[in-house]
């Protein structure tokens, strides 16, 4: 692998809507970038950025030093990164496969293990910070992995995050993540709470909105429900399948662990609810 880090070779697959964001800012730092995706239209937004377009996942291994994995689940990571078609067939020894997806920490260790055996390190590398500031490079980072790999690929990380963590050894990053996601899940669901209160109080929803979001109770849940899922019905779809899948990583982490988490997850999981009840509400 190439020492100078502007000189690392990247690769990114997952081009949704915070993956997408997260591989222009790689490509507009001037990292030599290579895509892959399913869909023609995934490729769209990159139009005139000077990206390589591989022709397969085994390609995209081939043609990179660093690959970052933004798909939905166990299941998408393991179609795109294993098997003979898959990025680590084509990826060459002293690879590093970046896993931004939300994951367990049991299915990215063993991932880990198998990427080994080919000489390719796995950092999870778990991303939080939705669409808007993975645009402005403004995610949080957290990650996990070996500490000299994470320094060697640290510059990548931050084209797209402004706060960049390592918590220690691979399946740390995604058990803050998991962490993390249960408290915004509560948040969420306590600013739905508290809007459908407003209404049930006859205050004025508008206004109530613009207090919330400036006054002391105001929180990035409730920036994030007001200002999009409250008007934007497929991305709060988007969030409750989100909400779902992190809470039974977090809950799976928990047990695991053998840490009683029924307060924390316990509100963590009336957020889809709340939410539409407060969607459904004249």
């Amino acid at each position: 692998m190439n020492a100078d880090s502007k000189e690392q070779r990247v690769g990114f697959v997952g081009l949704g809507d915070i993956g997408e964001p997260m591989a222009r800012r790689i490509l507009a730092a001037g990292f030599p970038t290579t895509l892959w995706a399913r869909r023609e239209a995934s490729l769209v937004p990159f139009e005139g950025m000077g990206y390589h377009r591989a022709k397969d996942r085994v390609e995209l291994g081939r043609a990179s030093d660093v690959v970052g994995v933004c798909v939905f689940g166990e299941k998408d990571v393991s179609e795109v990164v294993l098997g003979d078609d898959g990025i680590l067939a084509g990826m060459a020894a002293g690879g590093v496969i970046l896993v931004h997806s939300t994951v367990s920490t049991e299915y990215v260790v063993e991932l880990a293990r198998q990427c080994e055996a080919r000489g390719v390190t796995v950092l999870d590398a778990a991303v939080s910070g939705f669409r808007q500031r993975a645009a402005a490079g403004e995610l949080t980072v957290m990650v996990g992995g070996p500490v000299d790999t994470f320094q060697r690929v640290r510059p990548i990380l931050e084209t797209f995050g402004a706060h960049v963590e390592h918590l220690g050894q691979v399946g740390r990053g995604l058990a803050m993540k998991a962490l993390n996601q249960a408290l915004g899940l509560a948040n969420l669901a306590s600013s739905a709470l508290a809007l459908e209160t407003g209404r049930q109080l006859g205050l004025d929803q508008g206004a109530t909105e613009r207090v919330l979001l400036t006054a002391s109770g105001g929180s990035f849940a409730m920036e994030l429900l007001v200002g999009r899922i409250l008007k934007d019905p497929q991305f709060a779809q988007l969030v409750a399948s989100i909400a779902d899948k992190d809470l039974a990583v977090f809950e799976d982490l928990c047990r695991s662990a053998g840490v009683l988490s029924s307060d924390l997850g316990g509100l963590a999981a009336r957020s889809n609810d709340a939410v539409a009840g407060l969607v459904k509400t004249p």
